[in-house]
C-alpha cells in the first residue's frame, strides 16, 4: 500500500471541533494583544516608514529568514539559528499537514509522505537541541548583557515539552496503526521510541496516543496565549521593525524639517509619544539579547551608557505614561552625552534598531532647551561664530599650507577634485602634518586638485551629531552654496565624518557630489601606478579604522591597500576588533570637544588593543582617531614606542 496516514487518526469528530476552537482562540489572543499594543505605536509621529515592498522582501529574506546578524555570536547565534530553524520549519510541516486535511487533495502519501515524516523529524531534535542549548546558556554561561525573567525559562520548558510529546504522539501512532518498518524508520525517533515500547498492546498504545494529543494540544494552546507576555513576541515586532525601518544609511540622521518645528514648537523628543510610530514599533522589537551593549564603547569604558537599557527604559513607559518628560526622569543627560554615535549598536542588532536615531532626537531637544554647557557648548558657539569649533579666523584656515604653494580654486579653476581639509587638519598642529602629506602625494601622482581655502567652514558633522540641527542645516546650505558655485564635482577629504556628512547627509539639502575619502583615492592612485614607494618601512604596523569609514560606510580595503603599500608585507598585524568590527576611538558623536574622566576613556581601550598587538606604528585614516589614539597612547604606554601616524604621512614617508 502507498505510504500514508490519517491527519486525525484515532481523533474523534467532536474532538476535532475542539481542537480547532481552542487553536482559534490561542491564536486569537496574541492577534488581539498585538493590536493592542500597536495603539500605543500609533500615538507616535506617522512617519519615517519604509513602504518599498521589494526592500521589505530583501530584508525579510535576509535579516529574518536566513538570521543575517544573528549567528555572529557563538553559542548565542547557534542556539537561536537551531530554534529559529526547528520551530520554522515544524509550523511550515503543522500547516501543510492542515492544508492536506482540509484541502481539496489529500497529497500527504507516498514519497512525499516519507521525506514529510523525516524531515519533522529531524528538525524536531534541531529544536531540542536549540531549546536545550538555551537552557544551558541561561544557566552556566549567560552573560550579564542576556535579559532574563521567569516566562523566559517557562517559553523555553514549553517549547521542549511541546516537542517531545510530539515523538511521542509519534511513536504511539506507529505502535496502534502497526506501521511495517520500511514506512516506520522514516520516522526515526518516534521509530526508536516505538521500540522501546514494543511490549504495550494495541488499545494501550491507542489509548496512550489520545492522552498524548490531548496533552500536546493543551502545551500548544498554551504557548499561543502566552505569546504576548513572554520574549516570543518579538517574532512579530521584530520582523515588522525590519521591514518596516526607514531605508536611510547608517551614516545619515533623520532630517528634521524647520517649518514642523514652528508648527510644533518643539524639536527633538521630550515625551514617547513625539517619538515616530516606527521607533515606538522598535522598541518593542528589542529581544533583550544583549548584543548593542556588548559592542558599546561607551559601555565598555563604564560610562553610564547601555543601548540596551535606553530601549527598554523607553520601552517600559510607552502606555503608562506618554506625557511624560523623559530627560532627568527615565533617561539621564549623561547617558545621552556618552553615545560616540560609532553605529555599533545599529550594525549588530539583529532587527535592525535606529539606537543611535533616538539618541540623536533626545539630543536635539536638550540642545534645544539650552541644556547643554561647557566645552560642547562652547564648541558649537564657536562652530556658529568661526565656522570650526577651535575658535580660530578663517584667515588661519590655510596657515598649515604655507610654503606647498597649494592650488585654490581662484588660482586653479579648472581643478578635478577639491580637497576638503576639515577643521581639524585645518587648525590642529598634529592633524596639519596629515593635511601636508596629503597635498605633497596629490602633487607627485599629478592629481588637479584644489581647496576652497579660507572659504571652506566646518562640514556640520559635530554640530549635528551633538543635537544643533538648525547650526548644521544652515552651514550645509553656506557649504552646498558655495561649492555649488565653483562647481564642484568631485570632493576628496581626510576627514571620514567630513565624507560621511557630503556623502550621506548633504543629498537632504540639495547637496549631491562624488566623495571620496584620501584613502580610497590615494588607494587608486597606487593601483594605477601614478604613486611609487622607494623606502618602504621596516617596523611592525597595525590600523586602527575609523568608525565611519568602516563601519557606517563600509570600506576596509582603501586604507589597508595604502598601507601594505608602504611597509613589508610581512609586518601588518591586525587587531582582534578590527574592519566593519573596528572600536571607536571615542571622539565620534561630538565626543571630540567634551571632557572627559580618564577611566572612562574609549580611547585607552582601543590603545591598549594595539599595543598589546606588538605594533611600533599604528596607523590610522582619520584626523579624530589621530589625536584621541596618541593621547591615549602616550597615557597608556607612558613612552613614545608607538608611532600614531595617518595613512597619509606613512605613505608619504615611503615615497620619499
Amino acid at each position: 500500500m502507498e505510504p500514508t496516514r490519517e491527519v486525525f487518526g484515532n481523533i474523534a469528530s467532536w474532538m476535532q471541533v475542539v481542537f480547532y476552537v481552542l487553536v482559534s482562540i490561542g491564536i486569537t489572543v496574541p492577534v488581539w494583544c498585538l493590536w493592542r499594543r500597536s495603539r500605543l505605536w500609533r500615538c507616535g509621529i506617522p512617519k519615517e516608514f519604509e513602504y518599498n515592498w521589494r526592500i521589505w522582501t530583501k530584508r525579510l529574506v535576509t535579516y529574518v529568514l536566513f538570521q543575517k546578524r544573528v549567528h555572529r555570536k557563538s553559542l548565542g547565534g547557534i542556539l537561536h539559528v537551531l530554534l529559529f530553524s526547528g520551530f520554522f520549519v515544524l509550523s511550515i510541516g503543522t500547516t501543510l499537514l492542515f492544508i492536506a486535511d482540509r484541502g481539496p487533495v489529500h497529497f500527504h502519501r507516498g514519497m512525499y509522505y516519507l521525506f514529510y515524516e523525516l524531515t519533522m523529524d529531524i528538525f524536531g531534535v534541531v529544536f531540542c537541541i536549540g531549546c536545550a542549548l538555551a537552557l544551558l546558556r541561561r544557566t552556566a554561561f549567560r552573560s550579564a548583557s542576556l535579559g532574563h525573567n521567569s516566562l523566559d525559562w517557562v517559553l523555553l520548558c514549553l517549547f521542549f515539552v511541546i516537542c517531545i510529546t510530539g515523538f511521542f504522539l509519534e511513536a504511539f501512532r506507529l505502535q496502534y496503526t502497526n506501521v511495517e518498518p520500511g514506512v516506520a524508520r522514516w520516522s526515526v525517533i518516534g521509530w526508536w521510541l516505538e521500540l522501546a515500547f514494543s511490549g504495550i498492546t494495541q488499545p494501550t498504545a491507542q489509548s496512550l496516543h489520545l492522552a498524548m494529543w490531548w496533552i500536546h494540544v493543551g502545551f500548544i494552546v498554551s504557548f499561543f496565549a502566552m505569546i504576548p507576555v513572554t520574549r516570543f513576541l518579538h517574532v512579530f515586532t521584530g520582523a515588522l521593525n525590519v521591514a518596516l525601518r526607514p531605508s536611510r544609511s547608517s551614516g545619515t540622521l533623520a532630517f528634521v524639517n524647520m517649518e514642523d518645528i514652528v508648527e510644533t514648537g518643539h524639536i527633538g523628543v521630550s515625551t514617547v509619544n513625539q517619538f515616530t510610530q516606527q521607533q515606538l514599533l522598535s522598541l518593542d522589537a528589542c529581544m533583550e539579547c544583549g548584543r548593542c551593549q556588548d559592542v558599546c564603547p561607551a559601555y565598555a569604558a563604564n560610562k553610564p551608557l547601555s543601548p540596551m537599557s535606553v530601549i527598554l527604559n523607553l520601552k517600559n513607559l510607552m502606555g503608562c505614561e506618554s506625557g511624560r518628560a523623559l530627560h532627568g526622569n527615565t533617561i539621564l543627560a549623561e547617558t545621552l552625552w556618552s553615545c560616540t554615535m560609532c553605529q555599533a549598536c545599529v550594525n549588530e542588532c539583529p532587527v535592525l534598531i535606529g539606537h543611535v536615531d533616538i539618541i540623536s532626537d533626545l539630543r536635539r531637544n536638550l540642545v534645544g532647551d539650552g541644556q547643554i554647557t561647557g566645552p560642547p557648548a562652547q564648541a558649537l558657539r564657536r562652530i556658529g561664530n568661526q565656522f570650526n569649533p577651535y575658535g580660530q579666523t578663517q584667515k588661519d584656515r590655510v596657515a598649515w599650507a604655507e610654503g606647498l604653494d597649494v592650488p585654490t580654486v581662484i588660482s586653479n579653476p579648472e581643478f578635478e577634485f577639491l580637497l576638503w581639509v576639515g577643521c581639524v587638519a585645518s587648525f590642529d598642529p598634529r592633524a596639519q602634518k596629515v593635511a601636508q602629506a596629503t597635498v605633497q602625494l596629490l602633487k607627485q601622482a599629478g592629481v588637479n586638485f584644489a581647496i576652497l581655502g579660507n572659504e571652506e567652514k566646518c562640514a556640520g558633522d559635530a554640530a549635528r551629531r551633538i543635537g544643533d540641527e538648525f547650526l548644521f542645516q544652515e552651514l550645509a546650505k553656506v557649504n552646498i552654496e558655495t561649492l555649488k558655485g565653483y562647481n564642484v564635482q568631485k570632493i576628496v577629504t581626510p576627514c571620514p565624518h567630513c565624507y560621511n556628512t557630503f556623502k550621506n547627509e548633504y543629498s537632504q539639502l540639495d547637496g549631491s557630489f562624488v566623495v571620496q575619502h584620501h584613502s580610497q583615492l590615494l588607494a587608486e592612485l597606487i593601483l594605477d601606478g601614478k604613486i611609487k614607494t622607494k623606502n618602504k618601512l621596516r617596523e611592525k604596523v597595525t590600523v586602527h579604522d575609523p568608525c565611519y569609514l568602516a563601519r557606517v560606510n563600509g570600506d576596509v580595503v582603501a586604507q589597508r591597500t595604502v598601507v601594505k603599500e608602504s611597509i613589508d608585507s610581512n609586518l601588518f598585524y591586525e587587531m582582534p576588533s578590527h574592519g566593519k568590527k573596528t572600536f571607536c576611538c571615542g571622539a565620534g558623536g561630538g565626543r571630540m570637544w567634551f571632557d572627559e574622566i580618564p577611566e572612562q576613556r574609549v580611547s585607552w581601550i582601543r590603545a591598549k588593543e594595539a599595543i598589546n598587538t606588538g605594533a611600533k606604528v599604528l596607523a590610522t585614516a582619520c584626523p579624530f582617531c589621530l589625536n584621541m589614539m596618541s593621547d591615549a597612547i602616550a597615557s597608556v604606554k607612558g613612552d613614545d614606542q608607538i608611532r600614531v601616524m595617518d595613512i597619509a604621512e606613512l605613505l608619504n614617508e615611503s615615497v620619499k
